[in-house]
């Protein structure tokens, strides 16, 4: 597949995320999110998503001690 027709295929307002990761972590990640009918962006996106509701605002209460 050239890469204008799979660009073509992409929902409007999506981009590519890229990383590198361990080769066995990504098979264990790739066998779950099928075991699981998901796709790997599906599961990213989540645990993006979880990751910046924790950390993008922290509440008070999460502050360490000593700041203001």
């Amino acid at each position: 597949m050239k890469l204008e027709e799979l660009m073509a295929k992409l929902p409007p307002n999506m981009t590519e995320l890229s990383s590198y990761i361990d080769k066995d972590l990504k098979l264990r990640f790739k066998l779950a999110c099928t075991a699981k009918q998901k796709t790997m962006s599906e599961v990213i996106t989540d645990l993006i998503e979880e990751w910046l509701e924790e950390n993008e605002n922290p509440s008070p209460a999460k502050k360490e001690k000593g700041e203001a």
